[in-house]
């Protein structure tokens, strides 16, 4: 799933060195300030009137962090995107809110919308039914849930092969829009292959890829893949019967995902866990993802009717967890 949203929140708490001071011009009557922990010591100006705006919509809001916006000056938005009127006089803010990651964005001192970031288990069943006859074969990497003045929408992101789609999809199973993008290969460097070979000594069935970079607005200072961009890679193969994907960034390995084929190759003590703390679900779907720091477990169990996601760490302590009558 995206980028280590379990990190992500981790990551909110000790702010970001992306920060930018505003160029804009206020009186000091306008201006608070936020400061956020970081090495850097930048500090985002928060207008008053936003802030209060976000305050009164979100009022037990924790874990805050304000930026500012910056254009991606290497990809031009769409007349139709939402995005399209944004500058660097706006903001956007990162908080926790009923126990869910949020984002929401102000333009011109106003709010305009907010993505929830949610598993694929809280999809409505019409959206799941409407994937799997669109989509047969594809995986669920992301699902946020956006919502702005006039509608809510399911930004789910689905990957198969060298094909990307990305379809919003109201809570019906209507497709609102789509776009689907094609990853392209290419000849790794020499450092990469040395290290590949090395970490992934029994792989086979690889090919690799020129990254796909995400739009610009959809990543975060604190996303993992916030410095990744066309000239970085994506490696896909197989390594003892599962789907690794790897990605590597000026030359450097970052992170990986597998979806596990066979669940019983599961850590003992996660295994043991699952086992007492869910006695009687059976595991449905893994999917692990590392980087240099830590590893996650993803499982998805299912229970008659119920369906949980579980979130592991590689000791067996549970990160977050999630069930729901389907």
């Amino acid at each position: 799933m995206k980028t280590f949203s379990i990190l992500l929140v981790m990551a909110l708490v000790a702010g970001s060195s992306f920060l930018k001071p505003s160029q804009e011009k206020f009186s000091t009557d306008d201006l608070v300030k936020y400061s956020v922990a970081h090495s850097t010591g930048d500090t985002v100006i928060v207008p008053v009137a936003i802030r209060t705006s976000f305050d009164t919509k979100y009022p037990k809001a924790t874990k805050v962090v304000w930026y500012q916006y910056t254009p991606d000056k290497t990809m031009t938005p769409e007349p139709t995107d939402w995005y399209v009127g944004l500058d660097d006089k706006d903001y956007y803010v990162t908080f926790n809110w009923n126990d869910a990651d949020y984002i929401a964005w102000y333009d011109n001192g106003q709010w305009i919308r907010s993505s929830q970031m949610i598993d694929d288990i809280d999809l409505p069943a019409d959206v799941m039914r409407s994937i799997n006859t669109q989509y047969p074969g594809y995986r669920i990497a992301d699902v946020d849930l956006e919502h702005d003045n006039k509608q809510e929408l399911y930004e789910v992101k689905l990957v198969k092969g060298d094909s990307k789609w990305n379809v919003h999809y109201m809570a019906n199973g209507t497709v609102s829009r789509k776009k689907e993008r094609h990853m392209t290969k290419n000849d790794p460097q020499a450092e990469m292959t040395a290290d590949f070979s090395t970490r992934f000594p029994n792989s086979t069935d690889v090919v690799w890829y020129a990254y796909t970079p995400e739009e610009r607005i959809e990543v975060l200072p604190t996303d993992w893949d916030y410095g990744m961009d066309a000239s970085d890679y994506e490696v896909r193969f197989k390594m003892d019967g599962s789907d690794y994907h790897a990605w590597y960034n000026d030359g450097k390995w970052v992170r990986s995902e597998v979806v596990m084929s066979n669940p019983a190759k599961l850590p003992a003590h996660i295994n043991n866990a699952i086992q007492t703390q869910y006695s009687g679900y059976t595991i449905k779907d893994v999917e692990t993802e590392f980087n240099s720091n830590r590893t996650i477990y993803e499982v998805e169990l299912t229970k008659g009717n119920e369906k949980c996601k579980v979130h592991y760490t590689a000791e067996g302590a549970i990160i977050k967890k999630k069930c729901r009558t389907v």
